[in-house]
């Protein structure tokens, strides 16, 4: 349900956020493509399967929730809130990806990717029900 009309789907917003600063992450020479996914999918993609960021967040403050959480990591947020990464979509930076991406991904057939992100979903899912059943 969205509270008022906005330019993009909510989800693919945040998608973008995300991509825009993983592409630049890798132009950067701080991570490898392979690299970032191993550290989406071994920390806050496993945080955000059971939970949203705000309440990732809000136990990330500790026992004062927001309070504690932008206490401790406001200083940090406001600066780089006020200069983000300095990104620019180019044709070189489409180029790297894709050869990161060919050079990570193109020897596993799509379907076989698919149905391996596919099963590995269901199974979340399942997981997350029957925890919610037991509640």
């Amino acid at each position: 349900m969205l509270r008022r009309e906005i330019r993009g789907f909510v989800a693919n917003r945040l998608q973008g956020v995300i991509m825009r600063e993983a592409c630049y992450l890798v132009k950067e020479g701080v991570v490898t493509i392979d690299e970032l996914d191993d550290i989406v999918t071994n920390s806050i993609g496993l945080r955000w399967a059971v939970n949203g960021p705000f309440s990732s967040f809000y136990m990330g403050g500790g026992p004062t929730g927001f309070r504690g959480y932008f206490k401790q990591f406001g200083p940090g947020l406001e600066a780089s809130w006020a200069n983000p990464s300095p990104m620019e979509y180019t044709d070189q930076v489409a180029e790297l990806i894709i050869a990161q991406g060919d050079a990570a991904y193109a020897d596993t057939p799509m379907e076989q990717m698919e149905r391996k992100r596919d099963d590995a979903q269901v199974a979340i899912l399942r997981v997350l029900d029957t925890e919610r059943k037991e509640r």
